[in-house]
């Protein structure tokens, strides 16, 4: 045989024994320039074709000794028989099984008849492919999913399994579920579980709806912090990229378009030569998630940067993506390749950088552009966001705007007498919640005991704490024990609506609540069984209305604390509840974010809490004020010296107890605490009831909205940086806690005429 230079130059002598092979010595010229074509670099060309002799002898002691006795079976049996053995021959047989299936050489695979699950999944992937119009990733994720749940109930053994589906084998499924995934991943578990009940039920396979009987996981919007990188320090890991090899012109140019554009991994991959517009400066982005493009500028830095990897790093081909990768076979980069290359120069970089995805360079250029005042529209433009809220999650990470949010530490006030022991005589009780209590027991006593631990169990899966949902229930399950109840009906609840009777309004409709959202889950079971109308439940009263605490009435109670006297366990007790009234009035943490608080919250380089997991499982960033960074430091300091516990896992508002230095101060000792403050610097509403703890918090909203206006600013646009600071979605959220002052009434009048006085006397209003 006449070798081509190619080959001479790959094998220069001994070529030809791999010719001679028994069963693939025919096609082993056209294999070689198969595999020239896809861009194999020479070296591994002649390692899977060095692969072929092994694998031709395996085949024949399978006693194959023709080409035309390779199945596409066979070929997987020998994929696998090397995979544990040698893997390079494995990738031969894989390039093998690739070639010989593009030239037909290989016999048509018979179809396999599938299984009952994977016919009804098939059916219903049809329905969401050709009825409900998703996108085929989408349509194969259902099917997945599908498939296991009919798995799980048998549905290859009975196919009358799904008729005969009940709820609880549905809550079942769903449990073992979240024993892997998360509460996020189980809500698309349960949208699948819906959308195919949905789909049986409108076919007549199921009698009765039961996706309307699939609970979803409790999915906050924000609940994790977004990750940002300085962006001094993404210049440092783009100037340590080695741009003179090929690989690391192409890394810093994908690099680069990420950090200066913010765009997607999967944005990036699918950048084509057609979307870049030299001539009029535009590069076209289309994206994946929403399926819109919209247009970038681009710059004359950018444009260098991309005429460069073109010209001289960009593989000759006739591919039309701008990223490919580096070794064969020739092919565009897939969005995981993006962030393993990523992840290898943040390796050769030495930067210390813990947590790093393409993503975060996405974060990093929304807060560097909201620290330069960008406004939050042009920024969401430029990430390609069809809404503001989606934007203005980032400003969660703008640390220089929130820290102007928080109010300075009050300058020393004078203190006053300390009451003494029996000061909540002066504490008037304006009324008392009194009811039946019900003693701790291990488990549930009456005859609704387990199907009561099923629900609270199947609550807690889908991410609910059920906390006072568990009380209520144990004082419902000792009712029924008592009375020996075996049937609920409407006389037997309102008996045990009584023992609520002495409590507030709001409290005796969160307990029926309770106990109704239990029967509506019972009756999913056992239909006739009694599910109270909400109708007849008593009206919730109006909230409280927050007693305010000025600056000098705070002060003078932080003067006060210095009379409490050390602890015997804790000798910073002072000091303690100083600090944590401080962080409460200046910071306007909720009392349960404020006493779950640890001492590695705090980021002492940034002078800020880490506040994590509060309500609603979000967590956020508090920057402090400089002055009560400075009470912090020093109060850090001297628990450093009096020899309290100082590890990472220490509460910060530590009750005193050396055996277990997580223990903090109770809700209950704290809130003593300051009501015993207020009664001493007669801080009190006009009925003589001291300020709540989350008074404070109302406080702190109102005192920073009135010091907005006297600074001049426009309010309108802090109220975002306030909404974000108290760890609330929108301004909408944060109203409930703007309190109309008659200070904050006047401050708004006087900015009102300075803006538009002149207006109002032209037109003759004096």
């Amino acid at each position: 045989m006449i070798q081509t230079p190619f080959l001479k130059h790959v094998f220069p002598k001994n070529f030809a024994r791999y010719s001679g092979l028994p069963v693939f010595g025919c096609v082993m010229e056209n294999f070689a320039h198969w595999l020239e074509g896809l861009k194999y670099p020479w070296r591994s060309i002649r390692r899977k074709i060095q692969g072929t002799h092994a694998t031709d002898r395996w085949l024949r002691r399978q006693r194959i000794a023709t080409l035309a006795s390779v199945t596409p079976e066979v070929l997987v049996a020998a994929e696998a028989h090397f995979r544990r053995r040698d893997l390079n021959t494995c990738h031969t047989v894989q390039s093998l099984h690739r070639f010989l299936r593009e030239q037909h050489a290989l016999p048509a695979v018979k179809p396999i008849k599938g299984s009952s699950s994977q016919e009804e999944a098939n059916r219903f992937a049809v329905y969401l492919r050709e009825v409900r119009g998703l996108a085929e990733t989408t349509v194969n994720g259902h099917t997945l999913r599908v498939i296991r749940f009919l798995e799980f109930i048998g549905f290859n053994r009975r196919r009358c399994s799904l008729r005969w589906l009940k709820p609880d084998q549905i809550e079942r499924f769903v449990r073992q579920m979240a024993k892997t995934q998360s509460r996020f991943s189980l809500r698309v578990v349960g949208a699948t579980l819906r959308a195919f009940l949905r789909f049986e039920f409108s076919h007549g396979a199921l009698p009765r709806p039961l996706h309307e009987q699939v609970d979803m996981p409790r999915v906050y919007r924000e609940e994790r912090l977004p990750c940002a990188l300085p962006r001094e320090q993404v210049r440092k890991l783009l100037h340590s990229i080695d741009q003179t090899s090929l690989t690391g012109s192409r890394d810093f140019t994908m690099f680069y378009l990420l950090a200066l554009y913010g765009l997607r991994c999967g944005d990036l991959v699918r950048l084509r030569l057609e979307d870049i517009d030299w001539r009029h400066g535009i590069l076209q982005v289309k994206q994946a998630k929403t399926r819109q493009a919209f247009q970038l500028p681009l710059t004359d830095e950018a444009g260098d940067v991309l005429t460069r990897y073109l010209c001289k790093a960009r593989p000759c081909t006739k591919r039309r993506e701008v990223f490919l990768k580096a070794q064969a076979p020739e092919g565009p980069l897939s969005a995981g390749a993006v962030n393993l290359a990523l992840q290898n120069r943040v390796r050769r970089s030495g930067l210390k950088i813990s947590k790093l995805s393409p993503h975060v360079l996405r974060h990093s250029l929304a807060v560097h552009l909201l620290r330069r005042g960008v406004p939050m529209k042009s920024i969401g433009d430029t990430l390609g966001h069809r809404d503001v809220n989606s934007t203005s999650q980032y400003l969660r990470l703008s640390i220089d705007d929130l820290r102007a949010v928080g109010l300075p530490a009050p300058k020393p006030g004078r203190a006053v007498r300390l009451l003494k022991g029996g000061w909540e005589a002066g504490f008037p009780r304006v009324r008392v919640q009194a009811g039946h209590r019900v003693a701790s027991q291990p488990g549930f006593r009456s005859s609704f005991g387990i199907a009561i631990k099923q629900y609270l169990d199947t609550r807690r899966t889908l991410g609910r704490k059920c906390v006072m949902e568990e009380n209520v229930l144990r004082s419902w399950d000792s009712f029924l024990h008592r009375r020996e109840v075996k049937t609920i009906d409407s006389e037997s609840f309102c008996l045990w609506a009584k023992d609520s009777s002495p409590m507030k309004s709001t409290t005796q409709y969160k307990r029926m609540s309770c106990v109704r959202s239990f029967l509506a889950y019972y009756a999913r079971k056992y239909p006739r069984c009694f599910v109270p109308d909400t109708d007849l439940f008593p009206k919730t009263s109006p909230p409280r209305p927050p007693r305010l605490v000025s600056t000098s009435e705070m002060a003078r109670m932080l003067a006060t604390v210095a009379q409490l006297g050390d602890g015997y366990a804790n000798p910073l007790r002072p000091q303690t509840i100083r600090l944590g009234l401080l962080l409460l009035f200046c910071c306007g943490l909720r009392a349960g974010e404020l006493l779950r608080l640890q001492l590695h919250h705090y980021e002492a380089a940034d002078q800020l809490l880490r506040i994590e997991a509060t309500k609603f499982n979000k967590s956020r960033l508090v920057p402090l004020s400089p002055s009560v960074a400075r009470f912090f430091d020093r109060y850090l300091q001297e628990r450093q010296r009096s020899g309290a516990p100082a590890n990472s896992q220490s509460s910060l508002i530590w009750g005193g107890s050396r055996l277990d230095p997580r223990d903090a101060y109770t809700l209950t000792g704290f809130t003593s605490i300051w009501q015993r403050l207020c009664l001493s610097a007669g801080v009190v509403d006009e009925r003589g009831r001291p300020p709540r703890l989350h008074d404070l918090r109302h406080t702190f909203a109102v005192t920073a909205l009135h010091r907005w206006y006297e600074q001049g600013v426009n309010v309108q646009t802090r109220l975002p940086h306030l909404a974000t600071y108290l760890g609330h979605i929108s301004p909408a959220s944060s109203h409930y806690y703007l309190q109309l002052t008659p200070a904050l009434r006047s401050a708004a009048s006087q900015r009102f005429y300075r803006a538009f006085g002149d207006l109002a006397q032209e037109g003759g209003v004096s």
